[in-house]
């Protein structure tokens, strides 16, 4: 399935991800691709995502207040980049719809629109000053490029870093199904290889429940880290 099908595992919201998976989709050869994004979710962040974004930044300055900081230290606090980065369409996503105009290819989003839509119910409660003045007096989030190691460390079999948690089974059942569909209509309109982006932790052999890529049988040079 290896010339069939590619997974190529994301750092959600990594601040070099799109430059990386750039250079990873032009190094391949691929005829359809599709995102771990739902339909729901790109409507939600052109439309409400963009509302929180401008909440957020109307927010800040009394949730700085509240947490002690300048307004500019809270401007550039990890946390509030990581929080901007969610709320705006993930660049896996824009990547994928650029990388697929150039070659003419379909850009499929893959996820569940429902998930989306319950996740994204709680959103509006994230720029709260309250919630901003507690993300501002956190400890930082690690760092993409910390996690980006401990990915390339657990996919390689090495030790040493805690693996995440198992994956929710209904989901990666439902995009195992999901991908399979979409690789059979990849083979009968000739648009193979599919490569399909998601999060690195689909990638991960041996989960328990199993993840992703163990449900779709793919062998390790299927599995690639972008």
């Amino acid at each position: 399935m290896a010339d069939e099908l590619l997974v190529l595992g994301v750092i959600h919201r990594d601040p070099q991800g799109a430059d990386r998976l750039v250079q990873a989709l032009d190094a391949r050869p691929w005829g359809l691709i599709s995102v771990e994004v739902s339909a729901f979710a790109l409507r939600w962040r052109r439309g409400p995502g963009r509302q929180l974004l401008a909440a957020l930044e109307a927010n800040l300055p009394a949730a700085a207040v509240r947490a002690g900081l300048s307004q500019d230290q809270a401007r550039r606090h990890p946390a509030l980049a990581w929080l901007r980065a969610y709320l705006c369409p993930p660049y896996e996503w824009l990547v994928a719809r650029e990388a697929a105009a150039r070659r003419g290819a379909p850009c499929v989003a893959l996820d569940f629109s429902l998930q989306s839509r319950r996740l994204l119910a709680e959103a509006p409660e994230l720029v709260t000053v309250a919630n901003l003045a507690q993300l501002l007096t956190a400890p930082a989030p690690a760092t993409a490029a910390l996690e980006r190691r401990r990915a390339a460390d657990l996919l390689s079999g090495r030790g040493g870093w805690p693996r995440p948690p198992a994956p929710e089974p209904g989901r990666e059942a439902g995009l195992a199904r999901r991908l399979t569909r979409l690789l059979a209509t990849a083979r009968r309109s000739g648009r193979l290889p599919l490569v399909h982006l998601g999060g690195w932790q689909h990638l991960l052999a041996g989960q328990n429940p199993p993840g992703l890529a163990d449900r779709l049988g793919l062998p390790s040079q299927a599995r690639i880290l972008a």
